[in-house]
């Protein structure tokens, strides 16, 4: 099979850099290649880090614990890719050694349960059997682990939160339950997610990253009044130019599921103002670009910022559009009557 001209070029650059032994510095330079592909070539980031397992697994043998963290690396990028059966088999290899390296019932075990469960969230290998297991198993060892006045960390609640809703929303497809009122579930995603914002508060602060995550997650996902839903907004929006550097570190972490929590919620932060102006959206809201945007909404949304949160954060949202929009956004922040929200 052909390789690709960048991988080609990567090859021979390794060849010129690697060691004569095949030690452990090329192993660590095949990750920097793995590492250097992400996010835009999957198969090339799977390529080096086999390359660089190959050698660790030489090195250390197939089941160390020195190897855990690129079997969790293969599984993410495998997840990405995506091929859900294969983040699986990686997952649970890092589980099955972690395990035996540190017990059952270690804190270190949550993320890989987590993740396991996410996959099986995925349409294609959808499972809620499985889902459900791996995700009460790891609050299950935080609630044996962690202290007694935060016994659940954010990062577990949000993934009860998602395994409610997508469990709620398949049983509304299938006819199953009305959208009309609260079901069992619903009920249980709207506690795990105000869950989620205690404890991301209680553990880390109200100005902190994660709480801004997770406050975004908890609008986004939950019906709320709009001025309500507005006002947290702002304030989130607020802490996050005040603190942009912070926020900016965690694009940077590769293969983080926790970073990509926070990168991910934080990014529609403003898209969740403006879409308030927007009719074509609804709760659960699907931010997808494909979705048919009127987009005078961002110009409402904006001049909404403008007048609650700030005239300065306002301005650095206006200058990431295209001349056209920013154009539009003027006309609309220039009017001196603001339009009423719709959602």
């Amino acid at each position: 099979m052909a390789i690709s001209t960048w991988r080609a070029h990567d090859l021979e650059q390794y060849e010129k850099e690697k060691t004569p032994e095949d030690g452990i510095e090329n192993a660590i330079l095949c990750e920097k290649y793995s590492e250097a592909e992400l996010p835009f070539s999957w198969d090339d980031a799977i390529f080096w880090l086999k390359k660089s397992l190959e050698i660790r697994e030489k090195l250390y043998g197939k089941n160390s614990i020195e190897n855990i963290f690129q079997y969790e690396q293969m599984a993410y990028i495998y997840a990405h890719k995506p091929s859900h059966n294969n983040a699986l088999k990686y997952y649970r290899k890092a589980l099955r050694i972690r395990e035996k390296a540190v017990g059952k019932s270690d804190l270190s075990l949550v993320e890989d349960y987590v993740c396991i469960a996410e996959i099986y969230r995925y349409i294609d290998i959808q499972n809620y059997e499985e889902c459900a297991k791996n995700v009460f198993r790891a609050k299950q060892i935080e609630e044996e682990n962690r202290p007694a006045d935060n016994p659940v960390s954010f990062y577990v609640y949000q993934a009860l939160a998602d395994y409610y809703n997508v469990r709620h929303r398949t049983n509304e497809e299938g006819g199953q339950t009305s959208s009309k009122k609260p079901t069992e579930d619903s009920i249980l995603e709207k506690e795990a997610l105000q869950n989620m914002v205690t404890s991301a508060i209680k553990e880390y602060g109200a100005e902190s990253c994660e709480a801004v995550a997770c406050l975004e997650k908890y609008i986004h996902d939950i019906e709320l009044p709009t001025q309500e839903r507005l006002e947290i907004a702002g304030k989130i929006l607020k802490i996050y130019y005040a603190n942009i550097g912070i926020f900016e570190r965690h694009k940077k972490s590769y293969c983080r599921p926790l970073s990509d929590f926070i990168n991910y919620t934080t990014s529609r932060i403003a898209a969740d103002i403006w879409f308030s102006w927007s009719t074509g959206y609804w709760f659960p809201w699907n931010t997808d670009e494909m979705q048919n945007l009127d987009r005078s909404c961002i110009g409402w949304g904006i001049k909404w910022i403008k007048e609650n949160v700030s005239e300065e954060i306002a301005e650095k949202l206006i200058r990431g559009f295209n001349s056209n929009d920013q154009k539009m956004i003027r006309e609309i922040i220039s009017q001196s009557q603001m339009k009423e929200p719709v959602i």
